[in-house]
């Protein structure tokens, strides 16, 4: 039965991570023009009505059944995202991608550490091999490594607890209703930091300083097109968190590199090399080996 559950669980993590893959690769082309803030403001205002209309055509629930819970795990959540897209202020995407993608990593060690979860070495082998992976993928420069290069590492602990949180404190919810809570979140704070680079602007706004504009219709555009991917793709992750196990759907998020990387291609052109391929080889392996271990432990 758990295995079962764990192969949905794998099939909508994938999903929702190709579909993340895909409208992400949008985000940068806003860079030039609003601030990151402005955009998770204005996503949350397209998205929260969209998430009411899925709810009421679909019966699905929205209303949190434990509101404490669930704010514990948006936060968690959203924290890890935050500190992920700060650290892109200061360091290279692949420096702050790769402590992102240590969640899996922090999945394990908090199982251990507050759910009394038995984590063997082959787990951990496991998702090292997929952390490898992930480095070969994103092949952070060594020479541009400082103390700062730690903060992702927050990024992946946040969002690693908030995935796990999912999975042991957050089944009864609907998936919906865990949506909304994140986006929400995003909203509210992507709300305080636009007013306050309004207020207080700086003398070169970038992507993490600017202030409100008006926009043009390519921004709605992505924004629209954000909202949309976002929900479906954030409600299957968070389900897929809810029906099978947390370590080896935290291995399956690491496909969502992979997809980011095959639709830069496809949309933009955008080269990669052998040792990227090798590092999606090496990932695809670790989900399939995780997926399979897990199976023969029930």
């Amino acid at each position: 039965m758990l295995a079962h559950a764990n192969f949905r669980a794998a099939l909508y993590s994938l999903t929702g991570a190709a579909i993340l893959g895909f409208i992400d690769n949008f985000i940068a082309s806003l860079s030039d023009e609003v601030s990151l803030w402005q955009f998770h403001l204005m996503r949350s205002v397209i998205a929260v009505p969209m998430i009411f209309a899925i709810g009421a055509v679909f019966g699905w629930g929205i209303a949190p059944k434990n509101l404490t819970r669930l704010t514990w795990r948006s936060v968690s959540v959203v924290a890890g995202l935050l500190i992920y897209f700060g650290a892109l202020g200061i360091m290279s995407v692949a420096q702050a991608g790769a402590g992102l993608f240590t969640a899996p990593i922090w999945v394990l060690i908090f199982s251990g550490i507050f759910f009394a979860v038995r984590i063997t070495l082959v787990h951990y082998a496991i998702i090292l091999a997929g952390f490898a992976g992930v480095i070969m993928l994103l092949q952070p420069d060594p020479a541009t490594l400082t103390v700062l290069s730690i903060v992702p590492l927050f990024a992946g602990a946040f969002y690693g607890l908030g995935m796990l949180l999912t999975a042991k404190i957050c089944q009864d919810e609907s998936p919906l209703a865990l949506t909304m809570g994140t986006i929400l979140a995003l909203g509210l704070v992507g709300a305080v930091l636009l007013v306050y680079f309004t207020v207080a602007p700086v003398d070169q706004p970038g992507f993490l300083t600017r202030g409100w504009v008006w926009p043009g219709s390519w921004f709605w555009g992505v924004t629209v097109l954000q909202a949309a991917g976002s929900i479906v793709a954030v409600t299957l992750i968070a389900k897929a968190y809810q029906i099978g196990t947390a370590h080896m759907v935290a291995v399956i998020d690491y496909s969502f590199l992979v997809f980011a990387i095959l639709f830069a291609y496809l949309l933009w052109g955008t080269p990669t090399n052998w040792l990227a391929i090798g590092g999606i080889a090496l990932i695809v392996l670790s989900g399939l080996a995780i997926s399979a271990q897990t199976a023969r432990e029930q």
